[in-house]
């Protein structure tokens, strides 16, 4: 395979959906992703020229509903996107087979799962393509930066053709943004959470929906940093693991909680750690008191694709009540390395 970098994630997804579309004829102008997910999944679509074709999920896996997926018609689909939400990998053996069967893409989303496997094999790399992200808050992180992985000389070449045209890094945005890494880096510790949390630079705890992002090669000062941090990975890796695995732990005795479950086959990242609130109110208020005790709790997306505004004319027919379960009771605790034995005692207080 291929490796291709980019400025971010979601300028990789989206020159990669662009190559795709050159190869898919002008029928295929769908891509089919769930319903809840990362807003940049379906900006990235819309970017490209094509449609969000969204798809109610599982609450209890995060991953697409299966008989829902079963009943799409792919006759105007280009290609299914599996985006392993907090480090839980989706079933890709399962979407595979599902791609394979309609002649469509599949592309294996790992932005939030880097590191992940399913039956024995990295996360990213079960698709026609894969996305690694290494954007703040993931696995490795490097502020800013993307990679694409691509199986096939054919969409290699397509997408080396759309790469043609992207922007170029100035010194003033190298400098920004090496910037920004070296004070993001500074304050990740919990103890230091109010810092990065009320400093509107880094853009942590945003969630907007935008089109209005810019595609661009790397910087490369940051793909250096990325490339570095990748030499760490199972060490990050079993860190959250382990942060995991204690939250768990003391989260099972907690009425009016559930955990998701991890699908058959797979070995999370937990990049977070998702937890769903029966009562939203309860959610809504220890998220506030989770904040107040410095522990870097979101409610993540808060809201199903179909219904962000920005969104609503695009898949208007789905329900997707699994979706909207999800965004209105869930919270993510950070599993981070720099989470001690005391945040994680910390949070469970709280909750």
């Amino acid at each position: 395979g291929q490796v291709s970098l980019f400025s971010t994630g979601r300028a990789g997804m989206t020159v990669l959906l662009r190559a795709m579309r050159r190869l898919g004829g002008p029928a295929r102008r769908e891509v089919v992703m769930p319903a809840y997910t990362c807003y940049s999944v379906a900006a990235s679509a819309i970017k490209a020229g094509l449609q969000p074709r969204l798809i109610d999920i599982s609450p209890e896996s995060l991953d697409f509903a299966p008989h829902e997926l079963e009943s799409v018609d792919f006759s105007r689909v280009l290609a299914i996107v599996g985006t392993n939400l907090y480090g839980l990998p989706n079933d890709m053996a399962g979407l595979r087979a599902r791609a394979d069967r309609a002649g469509v893409f599949l592309i294996d989303d790992a932005a939030q799962s880097m590191g992940a496997r399913v039956k024995g094999r990295w996360s990213g790399t079960w698709g026609d393509a894969g996305l690694l992200s290494f954007d703040k808050g993931k696995n490795v992180s490097a502020i800013d930066g993307g990679a694409v992985l691509v199986a096939s000389k054919d969409l290699n070449d397509s997408l080396r053709d759309e790469m043609a045209t992207l922007e170029r890094p100035s010194l003033m945005s190298a400098a920004t943004q090496i910037g920004k890494a070296l004070a993001y880096a500074a304050l990740l510790p919990p103890s230091l959470y109010w810092l990065p949390a009320r400093t509107p630079q880094l853009g942590l705890g945003r969630t907007v929906f935008t089109t209005d992002f810019p595609l661009a090669h790397p910087e490369p000062a940051l793909s250096a940093l990325a490339v570095a941090q990748m030499r760490h990975l199972e060490e990050f890796t079993e860190a959250r693991r382990r942060n995991a695995r204690a939250l768990l732990e003391g989260l099972a005795v907690l009425p009016g909680v559930s955990t998701v479950t991890p699908l058959p086959d797979t070995e999370p990242v937990y990049l977070r750690l998702p937890v769903l609130v029966d009562d939203p109110g309860i959610r809504n208020a220890a998220l506030t008191a989770l904040e107040a005790a410095g522990i870097g709790a979101t409610g993540s997306y808060p809201l199903a694709l179909n219904d962000v505004p920005e969104l609503a004319a695009v898949d208007p027919d789905t329900p997707a009540p699994g979706a909207r379960r999800v965004a209105r009771s869930i919270l993510t605790l950070p599993t981070h390395p720099y989470m001690t034995p005391r945040d994680i005692a910390l949070a469970l207080q709280v909750l």
